[in-house]
């Protein structure tokens, strides 16, 4: 191989050499990986090395250069010509090889490689706050007497830095010397303050200037509309027929603050007081409404029904969707007269979530007949982003983060058993409306021709039933809890569920499904009950349920709440509306009789 007369050599290995790769050290380059100690092959720098006359291109460090015939060495000929005398004001800018020399001049060479291998440099040095402290300097120097020969060396050094950094100059003739600029300095402050105030209410008032534009532009309040014929039966029920305990609010003027306005929910009806010489009729009548709702909000009606016989105006916010979570917040609502012509009623009101779909403190897992699901997972995810997972504990229990954002989320619950199915339903968070607890009861895999119903309610009543009459006479219930293909398989008598009926449906044959109100300690339409249908048909459904909340409506007497029928032989569920019984012949086939001829 020919070697061009340029290319350089690597002393150690005649190698040739990178020329972004090299040290130079007495006018020859070498590998940086060749450029160590021949004896403890410490990687050395330009500065640190030094090389004897007589050894051609063998290097040392200053610790292992022989004691020889010292003075033929480099080290006495050139070494002062590479090293640069220590700064000791200024130790902030030393860097490790600076240490090094400082703890060669205070006789501490024994640790060099210490404070090598952990990079020590001047900042870390001088740092008394996140620099070396007691357990570090253990660290580095172990031996106790060493440690304080060291601290003293570096108080002393830290002391003298400190030292230098005070100025040596005529305080009073800076103070003059500075007068002219400071007092410039403060006038174009106080300048550059003035005119940030004055491009702020520039500002301020180009935006009142195009919200006025806007104004002009649509200067046109919302249409008053009269929606109480598109309501279901229950809600118009619900605010024709009010309850005793129907709660009251108050007018709020615009521009109130926050903390007076009333709050409301989708739930029930609140009353206003219509307001004297309104001019209404004496009866019950439906009037129009006018709305200014959030930012986002879409879908929501307030039908509002003037009541004369008690001075109010009964209103209810109705939500097309529940689960926009934009829906929620501060709305102003116009309420007009008969003819839609002349507002009555102007006033605030924040609407709310109801707390069964709010995200709860923690969820607690059992199945459908009331066994504790451990190690369940519960998943909590944004669009296809996961922002929470947790599992089960001992008791079924898991519990959910504080601080998600406002928000609509899904919720994925996975039992990891074969014999459950997945559930995924949708939660708010809401400002501080979530209930502590809410349990969630799985529901299991059926055969595609069997049926599970599940009852869930609150505290109180305490014993809520579940019945089911079939057609060919049979009535399932508490008393006579298995009947061939039709099964109790849970009875719960404390409150919260669940009530689980299990059924294996038969063609030919009609079931009819009703809840009972066994213990009397509260209203029935209060009970907060819910009824889940898990079909067999849906084996590998994330969605198998159908969920069914009680109406909430003024049936004081109410002990049955009649849910639905279903047909055997299609497999289709038949719900009816608004149905409550207040006999209470709960062992009997009245009921069955009454409903299987509609």
């Amino acid at each position: 191989m020919t070697i061009s007369s340029t290319e350089l050599l690597c002393p150690a290995c005649s190698n040739s050499i990178d020329s972004s790769d090299n040290i130079t050290f007495f006018h020859k380059s070498w590998h940086k990986k060749c450029f160590h100690c021949k004896t403890c092959y410490q990687q050395l720098t330009a500065d640190n090395a030094t090389m004897r006359y007589d050894d051609k291109n063998i290097l040392y460090c200053m610790k292992h250069l022989p004691d020889d015939n010292i003075e033929n060495s480099i080290l006495t000929s050139s070494m002062r010509a590479y090293t640069h005398t220590l700064d000791l004001s200024t130790p902030s800018d030393w860097s490790i090889d600076d240490v090094i020399r400082w703890l060669n001049d205070i006789s501490l060479e024994a640790y060099i490689d210490n404070f090598r291998k952990n990079e020590i440099d001047g900042s870390i040095l001088i740092d008394e706050v996140d620099g070396l402290n007691d357990n570090i300097i253990n660290q580095l120097i172990p031996p106790l007497g060493t440690q304080m020969k060291f601290k003293k060396a570096l108080r002393t050094l830290r002391n003298n830095a400190k030292i230098s950094l005070k100025p040596n100059i005529d305080l009073k003739e800076m103070k003059q010397k500075c007068e002219g600029p400071l007092q410039l300095l403060h006038t174009i402050q106080q300048q550059t303050e003035q005119i940030k105030s004055l491009v702020l209410t520039i500002n301020s008032q180009a935006q009142q200037i195009e919200e006025f534009l806007l104004q002009m532009l649509t200067n046109k309040k919302p249409p008053p509309i009269n929606s109480f014929n598109q309501l279901s039966s229950t809600i118009q029920n619900q605010l024709l027929d009010l309850p005793s305990n129907v709660p009251k609010i108050s007018l709020v003027s615009p521009n109130s603050s926050s903390s007076i306005i009333p709050t409301i929910d989708s739930m029930t009806p609140s009353i206003l007081p219509l307001p004297a010489n309104s001019g209404a009729s004496s009866n019950i009548v439906p009037v129009a409404t006018a709305i200014d709702g959030p930012k986002g909000s879409t879908g929501v009606l307030f039908p509002a029904v003037i009541h004369p016989d008690i001075d109010s105006i009964a209103i209810q916010p109705v939500l097309d969707d529940k689960y926009n979570f934009q829906n929620y917040g501060k709305y102003t609502v116009m309420i007009y007269d008969q003819q839609s012509e002349n507002v009555l009623v102007e006033t605030l009101v924040n609407v709310v979530p109801e707390h069964e779909i709010c995200m709860p403190k923690k969820f607690v897992l059992r199945d459908s007949v009331n066994n504790i699901l451990v190690d369940a997972t519960v998943m909590i995810k944004l669009g296809d982003q996961i922002v929470f997972t947790g599992k089960t504990d001992s008791t079924g229990t898991v519990h959910m983060p504080t601080t998600l954002p406002r928000n609509c989320y899904d919720v994925e619950i996975n039992s990891g058993h074969a014999k459950y199915k997945s559930s995924i339903f949708r939660m708010i968070v809401y400002e501080n409306y979530g209930p502590d607890i809410n349990t969630q009861f799985i529901c299991r895999q059926l055969e595609s021709n069997q049926l599970e119903i599940v009852l869930k309610w609150g505290l109180l009543p305490r014993d809520l039933d579940s019945h089911v009459y079939v057609s060919d006479g049979r009535h399932v219930y508490f008393r006579s809890k298995c009947q061939g293909n039709v099964s109790l398989d849970c009875d719960v008598t404390n409150g919260n569920g669940p009530e689980t009926i299990k059924i294996t449906l038969q063609p030919n044959l009609k079931y009819l499904y009703v809840v009972h109100r066994y213990t009397r300690e509260a209203l029935l339409v209060n009970s907060g009950a819910t009824v889940t249908f898990n079909d067999g048909e849906a084996l590998n459904s994330s969605i198998p349920y159908q969920i069914i909340q009680i109406p909430v409506v003024n049936q004081p007497e109410a002990n049955f709440w009649v849910v639905c029928e279903i047909d055997g032989t299609t497999k289709k569920i038949k719900m009816f509306e608004n149905t409550f019984e207040n006999h209470n012949y709960y062992s009997g086939d009245d009921i069955a009789r009454k409903y299987f001829k509609q």
